[in-house]
């Protein structure tokens, strides 16, 4: 029987954020729990390979992550990696892509260097990463395969780690000496910007799928890239695995193509939908007949390492005179402070006048609601994530047929057993205003229409107003595309 240890670490480190990620805020997972955050526990039965388990720490989108986090989640896997490494046969890891830790830098880099340091040049490292990690040639040179998700929001999350422990049992079958190639290509995007929905998107996508049909490759993968920290790592990567050792060079080949391919495409990549400045959004949404509407706080998005914190937009929605018969649900604005205080021990009917609003700066200013409790429940991420992260209480505002969940922690409510969680009907509603950049599959699906607010905070989207001081240049939209080189 083959022996595989796993783990992963994930982190998407926005430094505009006005708070850094310490340890309490990871999800950190041992055991059982770790091989069903991979998606591989029943394929590892199927193939006959035994799992040994690491740690798998989730800390999602936040601030910079706090050192004595990252030592701590580094630590305890370094330390099983050193334990195990001469009894298994292969590492298998969900490695995000996009951290950034005080004092060290990237901490997917760091701890990928650091494995392979141990385990020397030819144990099979194996990795799957988010495509909105930041890769570059120091990374792919400690692994054996490294593949990503295709689309955007992240719905082959499963099959891209399904597709890729396949390629690492086939690997245990026969072993190759290889490792993937890559260019890094001088294009950054947010993901708001690269919908795999979208075009050009579409059609990158069905290039690289021809691509990896090729029987010379294992696989052909393309990040975007992360936008929201500063850094040399920044910017869109091609990568792409040989099936054996003498295809190499055609690896290397294949990954330029890519790099070609996408700055021919770099000037065609726009918003996803309707994408405007939040008086406009409002507007719109408030005119348009049909529902369900949804409006996005793209500057607060939450999955992108916000803090949920700001009421700017209802402030804004507060202003309004008439809503034109629309039932508004606002979900969600995290206070963490005001669900420890004032909700503490409050029930369902009971009236309550809060100033809602962490102050942390212009975007998150205190504004008073007064309203009926209607609903109370429980916060989860969305992904299935099957842990809670705590409460949340919904209000009905007073003289406004305007409800508000305010939350203990920041999450974007992007799935519908989200809302069942927190026990509201979203049938109930009209008007939604969520925490994200680009509306997710589940809301989408059911909009009849929806706007992208471009709204000021730490995911501003307008990203070509950021001031980036580290990245590779030069680099597309900041240069001209003309300057960018092509192999």
């Amino acid at each position: 029987m083959k022996k595989v240890l796993i783990g992963g670490f994930v982190a998407e480190s926005n430094q505009h954020v006005s708070h850094q990620t310490p340890l309490e805020k990871f999800v950190l997972k041992y055991g059982d729990d770790v091989a069903r955050s991979l998606y591989i526990d029943e394929l590892a039965k199927e193939h006959d390979i035994e799992l040994i388990p690491s740690l798998y720490a989730d800390g999602r989108g936040g601030g910079i992550v706090k050192k004595d986090a990252f030592d701590y989640i580094q630590n305890v896997i370094l330390n099983d990696v050193k334990k195990y490494y001469r009894d298994v046969d292969a590492i298998f890891m969900f490695i995000h892509g996009a951290s950034q830790v005080e004092e060290y830098g990237s901490g997917d880099h760091e701890l990928i260097k650091n494995i392979r340091k141990i385990v020397g040049d030819y144990l099979p490292i194996v990795i799957v990463s988010d495509p909105h990690g930041n890769i570059t040639e120091n990374f792919t040179k400690h692994t054996t395969i490294h593949r990503t998700f295709r689309h955007s929001p992240h719905t082959d999350r499963a099959e891209c780690h399904h597709f890729t422990f396949k390629l690492l049992v086939d690997l245990l079958e026969n072993r190759q000496n290889i490792k993937p190639e890559i260019a890094k290509i001088p294009v950054m995007l947010g993901g708001e910007r690269s919908v795999s929905t979208d075009e050009p998107m579409v059609t990158i996508n069905a290039y690289l799928d021809e691509l990896e049909r090729d029987e010379r490759l294992l696989s052909v993968s393309l990040f975007i890239g992360y936008v929201r920290h500063d850094s040399d790592k920044c910017g869109a990567a091609a990568v792409v695995v040989p099936a054996k050792e003498e295809y190499q060079e055609y690896a290397q080949e294949v990954a330029r193509k890519v790099h070609n391919f996408m700055i021919d495409k770099a000037t065609s990549f726009k918003f996803h939908g309707e994408a405007l400045e939040l008086d406009e959004s409002l507007e719109n949404a408030f005119n348009t007949a049909q529902g369900p509407i949804y409006i996005t706080d793209s500057g607060d998005n939450c999955t992108a390492g916000a803090a949920g914190y700001d009421t700017h937009v209802l402030r804004e929605v507060l202003k309004r005179e008439s809503f034109n018969g629309k039932k508004v649900l606002f979900s969600c604005i995290a206070d963490p402070n005001l669900i420890m205080s004032d909700f503490n021990d409050k029930k369902v009917g009971d009236f309550i006048s809060v100033e809602l609003g962490m102050n942390i700066n212009e975007y998150s200013r205190p504004v008073h609601l007064e309203g009926d409790i209607i609903a109370i429940g429980r916060l989860y991420h969305h992904y299935g994530d099957g842990d809670s992260i705590g409460a949340c209480y919904t209000v009905k505002v007073k003289d406004k047929d305007l409800y508000v969940v305010i939350a203990e922690h920041a999450v974007s409510f992007a799935e519908k057993r989200q809302y069942d969680m927190a026990n509201l009907d979203w049938n109930d509603y009209d008007l939604m205003i969520v925490k994200q950049g680009y509306l997710y599959p589940d809301l989408k699906a059911r909009a009849q229409y929806y706007v992208m607010a471009l709204t000021d905070g730490a995911t501003n989207q307008r990203t070509e107003r950021l001031n980036y001081k580290l990245i590779r240049r030069p680099m597309y939209p900041y240069d001209q595309v003309e300057t960018l080189k092509k192999y």
